[in-house]
């Protein structure tokens, strides 16, 4: 019996360092793949600091990007009004020669006009046209007689009608 206790305590004994070997083996493989969890887990960790870290510069760009454009849009639409200026300048100085020109033009028309009224009132106008009165033009005209009817009755021409009219005021 002492042989079977014996043999009993060494096969016991293998068991346990079997055991002990199957742990340490399992312990190993467990531990390598913690450590190569850990190491996916930290690559994770770096891969996503770097992602914030060009992230956060992104938002510098387009933060700068966005502060500048108004900036470049103003000094943009300067420019503009810089070249409308220069390019309407000219135009506006010829405009101005050409409405000059057209003043000076005008007075001298209306000069013109004032001479020549004058010399025509100052001309000695006949007091009847081709031996008629014209009293006779004015007296049908005043009575209310168009001017075809009395060209037609005194046999003169409409033109000669009129003319005795504005000669005396009546149209």
């Amino acid at each position: 019996m002492n042989y079977t206790i014996e043999i009993a305590i060494v096969v016991l004994a293998a068991m346990i360092l079997g055991l002990i070997y199957y742990v340490i083996t399992k312990e190993g493989e467990v531990s390598s793949q913690i450590r190569s969890v850990a190491k996916a887990v930290e690559d994770l960790h770096r891969e996503l600091f770097m992602m914030d870290k060009r992230l956060k510069q992104e938002l510098e760009i387009i933060t700068s990007l966005q502060e500048s454009v108004p900036r470049e849009h103003h000094s943009l639409q300067a420019e503009l009004g810089r070249e409308v200026n220069e390019i309407s300048l000219p135009i506006l100085e010829s405009l101005g020669q050409i409405e000059g020109s057209f003043s000076a033009y005008k007075e001298k028309t209306e000069n013109r006009l004032r001479y020549l009224e004058e010399r025509i009132r100052n001309l000695s106008l006949p007091t009847s046209i081709s031996g008629l009165d014209d009293e006779k033009v004015i007296s049908r005209y005043n009575q209310g007689i168009e001017v075809d009817t009395i060209a037609k009755e005194l046999r003169l021409s409409k033109a000669e009608v009129e003319f005795v009219l504005k000669i005396n005021q009546l149209r």
